[in-house]
Parts: structure tokens; C-alpha cells; sequence
């Protein structure tokens, strides 16, 4: 009997979810899949909550750009870190692009060993695959780097710049200067 009534309460409650997903998918869509309302009370519902949203969306849209000026301004008793944090992030990015960019010469250069090695003679194919199993380690050593970019870069930039850097310069094979 327990049973039985829990299954009842989960069928109603299933069926006005279901009610209230295809609801709003028909307002969303301007479709209509039943005869709760008239042609006319559906435009008046759908131009209302148009109107409403638009306004909502303007109000902060406007907050938004007003916050990002300021920000960048550096104007404003908090903003400051909040500068500090933008241009943070902004260097962030730089250095992952150079990753990105970095992994993006491994692959090729893993390509075209990788077509040198089928016509290869077995010294040569040695010698090759030596330098593809340097490349995948490469490529592994540059997606860490990248991931602690964005995971330990947040709260210790200038130790994470300096790891990754030296990582990408023992990847290039470039010696500190």
C-alpha cells in the first residue's frame, strides 16, 4: 500500500514537471501544445514577459559595463584588486596561448616524424621514435603546465609564471640567460 501511494505522489509530480518543462518550452519557442489559453492571451503573456525580460537584461547589461569601466579604470574603493585580478587573468591567458601554441609546433613536428618513420630504414627508425617518445613527454610536461595555470595561478601567480616559463623554455631547449 506504501508503495503504491509513493508511486501516485512520483506519477502527479512527474506529470506537472513534464506540464511545466513543455509550458515553458512553448513560451521559449512561441509554439503552443494545448488549450489552456487564446492566441490573444498568449501574446499579451509572451509580449509581457518579453518586456520584461528586455528590461531586466538592459538594467544589467548596464551594471555590467558601469562595473567592467570602473574596474579598468582602477576607480572606486574596491576595484583596485579587481584591477589587479583582471590583468592577472589577462597574463594568464597570454602565457596558456603560448602553451597552446607550443603543443600546436609539437604536433606538427610529431606529424612529420611520424611520416619520416614509414619510410624509414631501422636505424633511422630508432633514432626516430627516440625523438617521438621525447615529444609525447613534451606534450605532457605542457598540458601540466597548462592545467596549473588556471588551477594554482589564481592564488600564486608569480611562482606559477615563473615554473611555467621555465617549463616552456626546457621544452624550446633554450638555455637561461
Amino acid at each position: 500500500m506504501k508503495n503504491l501511494v509513493y508511486c501516485i505522489i512520483l506519477f502527479v509530480t512527474g506529470v506537472s514537471c513534464s506540464e511545466t518543462l513543455q509550458r515553458n518550452y512553448d513560451r521559449r519557442h512561441g509554439t503552443y501544445s494545448g488549450d489552456r489559453y487564446s492566441r490573444a492571451e498568449r501574446d499579451r503573456i509572451n509580449r509581457r514577459e518579453d518586456a520584461a525580460s528586455r528590461s531586466a537584461y538592459r538594467r544589467d547589461y548596464d551594471r555590467v559595463t558601469a562595473d567592467d569601466l570602473s574596474i579598468r579604470a582602477g576607480s572606486g574603493g574596491g576595484t583596485g584588486s579587481n584591477a589587479q585580478l583582471l590583468v592577472q587573468y589577462e597574463d594568464m591567458d597570454k602565457v596558456g596561448e603560448v602553451i597552446i601554441y607550443e603543443l600546436d609546433v609539437l604536433e606538427r613536428r610529431w606529424n612529420v616524424l611520424l611520416n619520416e618513420y614509414k619510410t624509414a630504414d631501422q636505424t633511422q627508425k630508432e633514432t626516430i621514435s627516440t625523438e617521438l617518445d621525447q615529444i609525447s613527454a613534451d606534450q605532457i610536461t605542457l598540458y601540466k603546465a597548462y592545467t596549473r595555470i588556471y588551477r594554482e595561478g589564481k592564488t600564486n601567480w608569480p611562482i606559477v609564471k615563473r615554473d611555467v616559463e621555465n617549463t616552456l623554455r626546457t621544452v624550446r631547449k633554450v638555455a637561461d640567460k
